[in-house]
């Protein structure tokens, strides 16, 4: 690679150099694209409302989990759906992270300022995690605290430094509502970078600028482009123009996987989403037998002690 721009670590370069695209060779879109993707989806989920009030009066709503647990292991994805949830320290993790970067997006800190910040922040929010961290033991909060400054130290020395031209913000929420409600696509970015630009013109057209980021702040997942691309399309419906591109950021490895979004990314992610709502609603009813799919994820699965596919995988002593 070529050497680093002065001021940038040679990672921070190879970051930089994957998102960013300059304006010219960004792509436009007309102003009625997203209007009519919109079209397409309530189109072929016009036959779903009814069966998806019968789930729930308020609206199906359809998360990137929901998708990955349809096309994955139906069984762990119902007992997951069906279980208390419960707080640990490698979740708390991810989220004392975001809530770090967040911070640091607009004010520069010390890795270890920015997570004592972050932890101070979601104690005083008060809620089921607020709860967790308060009541957590020292031994805990010292292993949380510890892991969260080496990632971020980590994310600071291969993610280029944030300025403020790139309108960063974290922890973005985003829906699409579809059919009247009937139909909500939810996501919550971790980071975004960029915005959209007007153009102008007799169709309305639109530059793409936006790039959306997911910090992995563990092992990769086969179903990460995927939900990406799952978030590029609740963007579209949202705003009414693609983002220009989507990434997962890997902070251990210190490298980004990225991807530009095209019309043909869009349309897969549709298909997929279309799919995979109808696949959802089945499952929910009882339509059919869940699946079942042995894999790492067994290892953390509540339903695993009862699993026969589960329990053969995890005693295969090739694992």
């Amino acid at each position: 690679m070529a050497n680093a721009a002065p001021g940038m670590l040679p990672a921070q370069q190879v970051t930089l150099d994957a998102i960013r695209t300059p304006g010219p060779e960004r792509p436009t879109y007309a102003g009625d694209f997203a209007a009519e993707l919109r079209s397409r989806a309530e189109s072929a989920l016009a036959e779903l409302v009814d069966p998806a009030h019968d789930i729930d009066s308020r609206g199906l709503w359809v998360r990137k989990r929901d998708l990955a647990g349809v096309f994955g292991c139906q069984a762990r994805h119902l007992a997951e759906a069906t279980s208390p949830f419960a707080w640990t320290v490698p979740i708390a993790r991810g989220i004392v992270l975001h809530k770090a970067v967040e911070l640091s997006t607009h004010r520069r800190f010390e890795p270890e300022d920015a997570v004592d910040a972050a932890l101070e922040r979601l104690v005083a929010d008060n809620d089921n995690l607020g709860s967790f961290l308060a009541d957590a033991s020292d031994g805990e909060l010292a292993d949380l605290t510890a892991n969260c400054v080496a990632l971020l130290t980590r994310f600071s020395e291969t993610f280029p430094p944030m300025q403020r031209a790139w309108r960063p913000a974290a922890e973005v929420s985003a829906r699409a509502r579809l059919c009247g409600g009937a139909f909500v696509l939810s996501g919550k970015y971790d980071l975004t970078l960029g915005s959209p630009a007007p153009l102008g013109g007799p169709d309305g057209r639109q530059r793409a600028g936006k790039v959306i980021i997911d910090l992995k702040t563990g092992s990769r997942s086969p179903t990460d482009p995927e939900d990406l691309r799952f978030y590029a399309l609740v963007e579209t419906l949202s705003i009414g123009v693609p983002p220009l591109g989507i990434g997962s950021f890997y902070v251990a490895e210190g490298r980004i996987e990225h991807e530009t979004v095209t019309a043909g990314v869009l349309d897969s992610a549709l298909r997929r989403t279309l799919d995979g709502i109808g696949r959802l609603i089945a499952l929910r009813r009882g339509d059919h037998e869940p699946s079942r799919v042995p894999g790492p994820p067994c290892r953390w699965c509540p339903i695993s002690a009862e699993c026969g596919p589960g329990q053969e995988w995890l005693s295969d002593p090739d694992d």
